[in-house]
């Protein structure tokens, strides 16, 4: 499901602003090429929703401090991403991604991210349940949730769950807004 999952997450993303900065508007293939390497190294746990054909939602969860990525692996996947989506774009990936590291948290925490519906599915309540399914992980665990977000309005979305927006940043010159729970 590795190549649906990241078409899907493709097109839920493709006129995100930060995905729009990185590999340009309407890029389909390089956000595509993106998720199909960042699924393949995500750890944690990773859940999908499907129809009996398509897949059309999917949330993924780490525990920190794991949602931290390595420094050799960075150096490690630099030429893969810069192969699939060239150079510049990998070049900002890897700048947008290392700013978000800079300002995750340093207490215990369950990072959020990504979380997608296919535009297809969207407005059906999916990203509710995804939502649900991560919110029930940091009750009955008591944990903190964190996430960051490019579009504003998922800031009203993701306060629906109880976050609350803890810092705004700019990153590849989009606001991003950082988000806790607990």
């Amino acid at each position: 499901m590795l190549d649906e999952t990241a078409a899907a997450l493709a097109r839920a993303f493709v006129a995100n602003p930060l995905h729009v900065a990185a590999f340009g508007p309407g890029r389909l293939d390089r956000n595509r090429a993106f998720f199909r390497i960042g699924l393949g190294l995500m750890g944690g746990t990773k859940l999908v929703l499907f129809d009996d054909v398509h897949v059309r939602g999917f949330v993924h969860w780490i525990d920190a401090p794991s949602c931290r990525t390595a420094p050799w692996s960075k150096l490690v996947t630099l030429p893969r991403l810069a192969a699939a989506v060239g150079p510049g774009a990998a070049w900002r990936v890897v700048t947008w991604l290392t700013e978000w590291e800079r300002h995750d948290p340093s207490a215990p925490h369950v990072h959020l991210g990504p979380i997608g519906v296919d535009p297809a599915a969207q407005r059906r309540g999916l990203g509710q349940v995804l939502m649900r399914h991560y919110c029930e992980r940091l009750d009955r665990d008591r944990v903190t949730g964190y996430l960051e977000t490019d579009r504003p309005e998922n800031v009203r979305f993701y306060e629906r769950f109880g976050f609350q927006t803890e810092k705004e940043i700019d990153v590849l010159g989009v606001r991003n807004f950082l988000m806790r729970r607990g």
